[in-house]
């Protein structure tokens, strides 16, 4: 367009013949001319200046792309470590609740077998003031006791340790962690006293053996006679939550939840209740474990 106006004003420059006056509406025209030239340099340079700016803007903005496009890496690898660490953060927290219920067994034990020698000490108290007594009125029984109720099979246990002696012994072996030996003695205390006060608590050890070594489907069916025959049993709640706990480690995460939710219900309140609320919190933010794949049939 510049180059257009600037060959119209030369020839209308070229029409003006020296000698002659020049028309005033020549001189009009050429001075509209000029000023046209004028309007469109100024737009030139205008058009000229906004262009560098946008080039500018369109390098600027390259060069973020590409160092995004360099970052985008390392925000992948950070993502990618933020995650593993949000995994191993809640593989941590269930494995601290594991951990924090073996310690809660441990001081229920400890607490059962301080409670296993006061009874025991209060069954010798009671024998002294009874002989003190008879010796003191002169009278003895002509009578024998009968059998103790407690015990299944009164000639076999004839030959066992003492209840208390046979009880402390296992629980003894089960802290050291001597498994089989304790296992074997838990099992005789139940075949000898299986009514006694700590029949249940028995029970939970023998199933919570097979726990610790890994055998989760024996240790289920050893907590459900802990809680089928002893339902107001020391151990009942415990028994229920380490069975949840194992189904759990079978990959049955729906029925362990069930287990779990049932213990909350049943016993609220209990520390067992609060360790089985940690554990469904820690499964709600896990990720579900892949399925496990059919077995391949094989032909012949």
């Amino acid at each position: 367009m510049k180059r257009h106006l600037a060959l119209a004003a030369i020839v209308l420059f070229g029409m003006v013949r020296p000698g002659f006056g020049q028309n005033r509406d020549i001189i009009q025209l050429q001075q509209s001319v000029a000023l046209l030239l004028g309007t469109v340099r100024e737009l030139q340079r205008s058009f000229d200046e906004r262009m560098a700016v946008m080039r500018t803007l369109v390098e600027q903005s390259a060069d973020r792309t590409n160092q995004l496009q360099e970052r985008m890496p390392q925000l992948n690898a950070a993502v990618v470590e933020l995650q593993t660490s949000l995994q191993n953060s809640v593989a941590n927290a269930g494995q601290k609740v594991d951990n924090l219920g073996t310690q809660l067994q441990g001081l229920n034990a400890s607490l059962e077998e301080l409670t296993a020698r006061l009874d025991k000490l209060s069954q010798q108290v009671a024998k002294i003031e009874t002989m003190s007594q008879t010796i003191s009125s002169g009278t003895f029984p002509t009578t024998t006791f009968g059998a103790d109720p407690a015990v299944a099979d009164p000639a076999a246990a004839a030959s066992a340790p003492a209840p208390d002696v046979l009880y402390n012994t296992a629980l003894r072996d089960y802290t050291s962690g001597n498994y089989p030996l304790s296992l074997q003695e838990f099992t005789d205390y139940l075949r000898y006293y299986p009514n006694t006060s700590l029949a249940s608590n028995a029970q939970f050890y023998v199933g919570d053996i097979y726990y610790q070594q890994g055998q989760f489907d024996k240790a289920i069916q050893e907590y459900d006679k802990a809680i089928e025959q002893y339902p107001t049993g020391n151990k009942t709640a415990a028994a229920q939550l380490k069975k949840g706990f194992a189904l759990v480690n079978l990959n049955l995460r729906p029925q362990g939840a069930q287990e779990l939710n049932n213990l909350i219900r049943r016993f609220p309140n209990t520390p067992e209740a609060s360790l089985a609320q940690d554990k469904l919190t820690a499964l709600e933010s896990e990720p579900p474990p892949p399925p496990t794949p059919p077995a391949r049939r094989t032909t012949r």
